[in-house]
C-alpha cells in the first residue's frame, strides 16, 4: 500500500501544472487582493484529489468518499428546491445558491449516484437511493440551466453507449453530425448560419443560439489575443477588464467569460489552458487503456461525471464564479485516479504519455503559429497587462499611473516595429493616445488595426468613436451604426467631454447621437445651445 500512495498517475502531473498556473496567474493580475480565494480553492481542490486518489484506493474508502459526494449533492438539493418551492424563508435569506451553480455541482454527481444505486445489492437501499436520484434529478431540470441539460444528456448517452450496441451508433451519428456542424460554421463564418440549415435549423438555433453569449464568447477570445501568453489574472479581474478594453465602457457590466476553456485561459493564461488539455487528453486516453474499466460502473460513473462538467464547461464556467463548484470536479477526479491507481498494470502509461504529448503538441504549435511573430506578441502582451495595471490597479497616484501607461505604450511601439500589423499594439496604443487627447494620432493607429483585423467589434467601436472626436462624423456612423446602446454611450460622452471643458468633443459626440437617432429633442436642445455659445 505504502508504494501506491507514491505512485504517480496519469492525472497527478497535469493537474499540478494546472494549480502551478494559477499561482502563476497572481502575477499578472492588476488587483491582486482579487487572486487570493480563488487560488485557495484550487489548491484546496488540488489537496482534496491527493487525498482521495491516494485514500480510495481500497473499495471501501472509495465508496464511502462517493457517497459523502453524492450526500452532499443530496443536501444542496434538497436545499435548493425547498427554498425554490417558497419554504425555509430564514434560510434562504442567509444563503440561496444561484441556480447554475446548484446545477454544475449536481450534474456529475448524479451519475456517481446512479452507479451507486446500481450496484446496491439490498432492494431496500435501492429504493431509498433511487428516491434520493430522482431529487437530484429534479434539481437539475429546475434549475433551468440548458447547459447542464446538455451535458447531462451527452455523458448519458455515451454512458448507455458502453453497455448498448444501437445506442453506441447513435452517439457515433451525432458525434458526426457535431462535427458536420462546426465545419459549416466554420466554412459560413457565422454560427447564425445554423438557422440556414432545413428542418433542423429552428430547434439548433433555439438551443444554441444566444446572442448574448456568444457576444461574450467573441469578446473574450479577443482578449485572449491580447493576453495570450499570461492571460489577465487570476480571480475576478475578468469584470473590468472586459468592459474597458472589449466593451470600452467604464461599468461593470458582466464577471465572468461564461466558458470553462476560455475563463482558464484569462486567468491562469496559456500555461493553465495547456495543463487543462493535457488533463483531458491524459483522462480519456487512461480511460481507454484502463484495464476492467469497460466492465465497472463505479469507475464509469467518476470518469462520466468529469465528461458532464467538461461539456457545460462550454457553455458555462460557474466554478470561477461560485468557488465551491469546484468541489466535484476535484473529487471525481480523485475517485477516477484512486481507481487507476489499483494495480501496478492499472494503466499502459507509454501509450497515455504519447497520446497526451501528441494533444498539447498540436495545441502549442497552433498557438505558435497563430501568435508569429512571438516576440511581437509578448511585447504586446507586456503592454497590455502595464495598461490594465494602470488604469484599474486600486490605490495608485497619477505619477505612478502616468509611468505604467508610458511603459505600456513603450511596449506596444516595440512590437509595432516587429510587425506593423499587429491589432493588439495598434488598437492598445490608438486608445492610449485617444485618452491623451491626441485625437489624430489615435485614429491612424486605430485605422491600421482594423485594416489588419476588420471583424474585431472592439476596433470597430473605438475607431468610430476616435471619428467622432475629430469630427468625422460619415466615417463614424457605419461603424457605429450596430454597436448597442451607442446613443446612450455618445450622450453620455458628450456630457463627460463637457465636463472636461473639451467641447469640440461634447458637440461631435450630441451631433452623431442626433444622427443615428435623430428623435432626440433634449439632445437636440443640448446641440443648439452648444452650437450658440461656441459658434460652430
Amino acid at each position: 500500500m505504502p508504494g501506491r500512495l507514491l505512485k504517480l498517475n496519469a492525472l497527478d502531473i497535469p493537474l499540478a501544472l494546472f494549480l502551478l498556473s494559477a499561482v502563476v496567474g497572481v502575477g499578472p493580475a492588476y488587483d491582486r487582493s482579487l487572486c487570493w480565494p480563488t487560488l485557495i480553492a484550487l489548491t484546496v481542490g488540488f489537496l482534496s484529489y491527493l487525498l482521495i486518489s491516494r485514500i480510495a484506493i481500497s473499495h471501501r474508502w472509495w465508496y464511502g468518499t462517493a457517497l459523502a459526494l453524492v450526500t452532499a449533492s443530496v443536501l444542496l438539493s434538497l436545499c435548493f428546491v425547498i427554498q425554490l418551492a417558497g419554504g425555509m424563508v430564514q434560510l434562504s435569506t442567509f444563503w440561496f445558491p444561484q441556480a447554475n451553480s446548484v446545477a454544475t455541482f449536481v450534474e456529475g454527481t448524479v451519475f456517481v449516484g446512479a452507479a451507486l444505486v446500481l450496484t446496491q445489492k439490498r432492494r431496500t437501499w435501492r429504493v431509498v437511493g433511487g428516491v434520493v436520484l430522482g431529487l437530484m434529478v429534479l434539481t437539475l431540470i429546475l434549475s433551468d440551466s440548458r447547459g447542464a441539460w446538455l451535458a447531462v444528456a451527452v455523458a448519458a448517452t455515451l454512458w448507455l453507449s458502453l453497455y448498448w450496441r444501437p445506442v453506441q451508433v447513435v452517439a457515433i451519428a451525432a458525434g458526426v453530425l457535431v462535427l458536420g456542424l462546426i465545419g459549416y460554421v466554420i466554412v459560413r463564418g457565422d454560427v447564425a448560419a445554423l438557422g440556414d440549415i432545413p428542418i433542423a435549423g429552428g430547434p439548433l438555433s433555439a438551443l444554441l443560439l444566444r446572442p448574448d453569449r456568444l457576444e461574450v464568447y467573441r469578446n473574450s477570445v479577443y482578449l485572449i489575443q491580447d493576453f495570450p501568453l499570461t492571460g489577465i489574472g487570476l480571480g475576478r479581474q475578468f469584470g473590468m477588464v472586459y468592459s474597458r478594453y472589449a466593451l470600452l465602457i467604464q461599468h461593470l457590466f458582466l464577471t465572468y467569460s461564461h466558458n470553462l476553456y476560455l475563463e482558464v485561459w484569462l486567468e491562469q493564461g496559456l500555461l493553465g489552458i495547456t495543463a487543462l488539455l493535457w488533463l483531458m487528453a491524459a483522462l480519456y486516453q487512461a480511460v481507454w487503456t484502463h484495464k476492467g474499466g469497460d466492465v465497472d460502473p463505479l469507475f464509469q460513473s467518476a470518469w462520466i461525471g468529469i465528461t458532464v462538467i467538461l461539456v457545460h464547461g462550454v457553455t458555462d464556467a460557474r466554478q470561477f464564479q461560485d468557488l465551491w463548484c469546484w468541489l466535484p470536479f476535484f473529487a471525481l477526479l480523485g475517485l477516477t485516479g484512486a481507481i487507476l491507481l489499483r494495480g501496478s498494470n492499472g494503466v499502459r502509461r507509454g501509450r497515455c504519455e504519447l497520446f497526451s504529448a501528441v494533444v498539447v503538441g498540436a495545441f502549442l504549435l497552433v498557438v505558435v503559429v497563430v501568435l508569429f511573430p512571438w516576440s511581437a506578441a509578448y511585447h504586446a502582451n507586456q503592454g497590455c497587462l502595464l495598461q490594465a495595471r494602470a488604469e484599474l490597479a486600486p490605490s495608485l497616484d497619477e505619477g505612478q499611473r502616468a509611468v505604467l501607461q508610458q511603459q505600456a505604450a513603450d511596449h506596444y511601439r516595440r512590437a509595432i516595429r516587429i510587425d506593423a500589423d499587429n491589432r493588439t499594439a495598434r488598437q492598445r496604443l490608438g486608445l492610449l493616445l485617444v485618452e491623451e487627447l491626441q485625437f489624430e494620432a489615435g485614429v491612424e493607429h486605430l485605422e491600421v488595426a482594423w485594416q489588419a483585423d476588420p471583424g474585431n467589434t472592439t476596433t470597430h467601436k473605438a475607431l468610430g468613436l476616435a471619428y467622432v472626436w475629430v469630427g468625422d462624423l460619415e466615417n463614424a456612423r457605419p461603424l457605429l451604426l450596430d454597436v448597442r446602446d451607442i446613443v446612450k454611450e455618445l450622450n453620455v460622452w458628450g456630457w463627460w467631454w463637457g465636463t472636461e471643458q473639451q467641447m469640440e468633443q461634447s458637440l461631435n459626440a450630441y451631433r452623431m447621437s442626433l444622427l443615428l437617432y435623430p428623435n432626440q429633442p433634449e439632445v437636440q436642445e443640448r446641440v443648439e445651445q452648444l452650437e450658440a455659445e461656441w459658434g460652430r
